[in-house]
């Protein structure tokens, strides 16, 4: 059997992570480098299988991918460096595409079928391309039903499509490429022979059992609709015979905690105010919200009241060991620490939103480009009208929202941060009420 040295230099890197993470504690990122390192070893895998050789160059590619993919999640780097998922993920997605553009015309090479060069390429691009978006959808699964945060906004979501199929575009050209300069004829019947294998299958699968297959697939389907609705189900109500809130102001700098209530996270004093900490140091892109109620005896919006909330907050750009998260907000309409609204302004990818989270899990209603930096004295202002909501930074008004549900509650100040937010100041406004 022929080893591969460059391939086996980068599964040595994943097992040094791996001895590494477990030298200093880190039991996950452990188990993520040591899961790179046996989904590494699928080649060999493939090797013995289809019996016959693969390809140095088709080995190393996919090995690199699997490395650069496992290394970073288990070393935090997609939390540490802000656009490191623009980096990875255009690779992972490029490197599939080089892939079956190889595949494709090493089975063409092997068999003698007439394939055209420029279709093998546009059938690799094409489905680097579909990989990238399917994996959004990953993303977005992810999220609505575990709040794992992995799209952070629009923004982000569509930047990565976009790096994706940039990807694949110039990936499928280099695939081509180095497909007629390096692989040798005997390297290229190699590929046709995996390529068949590969093939053979999943059409065997899908002949024998392909009624049961799309019936499963159609039931997933509609499972998962199902469940996406049912996930939001038995949302608190408010609790009946609270006193309406009235107007209250703060000044976080003379008296901290005075008529406030932690509902959640670590909410610690200092010469900048009422600051949300992580004390408990959690690893970077782990980073939980923290959520301060104000006058936690009455509630706001009641019987068609209008209240105004301002806060000035000053968000710590962190050391960069440490994380990026720079996000902070005003939550309204709270029933608990996992039901409630926020208006939420983020410093690492500059946009105001607002949002709605259901048992912990976040939902859009609005977002728009909005930026700010770290290290900065910002004043957010909401303003709650029935169900119409609007959102405002330095006084500069940045959207109004209509029909938003259940905006009556109480009110607090939200924050997840990688270093500290903290609050100077704050005040609610009772504007008017219903029927004044």
């Amino acid at each position: 059997m022929r080893h591969h040295w460059e391939s086996w230099l980068l599964r040595l890197v994943l097992l040094s992570v791996a001895t590494f993470q477990v030298a200093t504690g880190n039991k996950d990122g452990a188990i993520v480098a040591g899961e790179g390192f046996v989904v590494s070893l699928a080649p060999l895998l493939m090797q013995r299988l289809a019996g016959t050789h693969v390809p140095r160059l088709l080995e190393l590619v996919f090995v690199f991918g699997m490395a650069l993919q496992f290394i970073s999640e288990s070393t935090k780097l997609f939390e540490l460096f802000t656009y490191w998922d623009k980096v990875v993920h255009p690779a992972l997605v490029a490197l599939t595409g080089m892939i079956a553009a190889w595949f494709l015309l090493g089975y063409r090479d092997a068999f003698g079928k007439r394939v055209p060069v420029h279709l093998a390429g546009v059938f690799g691009m094409l489905l680097a391309m579909a990989v990238g978006a399917f994996w959004e959808f990953v993303e977005f699964a992810s999220d609505w039903f575990g709040d794992a945060n992995l799209q952070k906004s629009n923004a982000d979501t569509m930047t990565d499509i976009i790096s994706n199929d940039i990807g694949a575009f110039v990936a499928t050209l280099l695939g081509l490429w180095l497909y007629t300069r390096f692989f040798t004829k005997n390297q290229r019947r190699e590929l046709g022979l995996i390529a068949l294998w590969v093939a053979h299958g999943p059409a065997v699968l899908v002949r024998r059992y392909g009624r049961w297959l799309g019936t499963t697939a159609s039931v997933g389907f509609a499972g998962i609709l199902f469940l996406s609705q049912w996930v939001d189900r038995d949302t608190p109500a408010l609790a009946s015979g609270l006193p309406a809130g009235v107007s209250r102001a703060w000044d976080f700098v003379a008296d901290p905690l005075s008529d406030t209530q932690v509902l959640s996270g670590d909410w610690v004093p200092d010469e900048r105010g009422i600051c949300r900490e992580n004390l408990e140091h959690p690893k970077p892109g782990s980073e939980k919200m923290g959520l301060l109620e104000l006058a936690p005896e009455g509630v706001y919006g009641v019987g068609g009241q209008t209240y105004r909330v301002e806060a000035r907050y000053f968000e710590e750009r962190p050391p960069l060991s440490q994380g990026s998260e720079m996000d902070v907000g005003i939550a309204f309409g709270i029933r608990d620490d996992k039901d409630f609204h926020l208006l939420e302004q983020s410093a690492l990818h500059d946009i105001l939103r607002l949002d709605r989270y259901v048992h912990g899990r976040r939902r859009d209603l609005r977002e728009k480009l909005f930026r700010t930096h770290g290290n900065e004295w910002h004043v957010l202002r909401l303003d709650v009208s029935g169900s119409t909501v609007s959102g405002s930074v330095d006084g500069l008004n940045v959207f109004t929202v209509d029909g938003v549900p259940d905006t009556d509650g109480s009110v607090g100040l939200w924050a997840r941060a990688a270093a500290a937010t903290c609050f100077s100041a704050a005040s609610i406004s009772v504007v008017a009420n219903g029927g004044s």
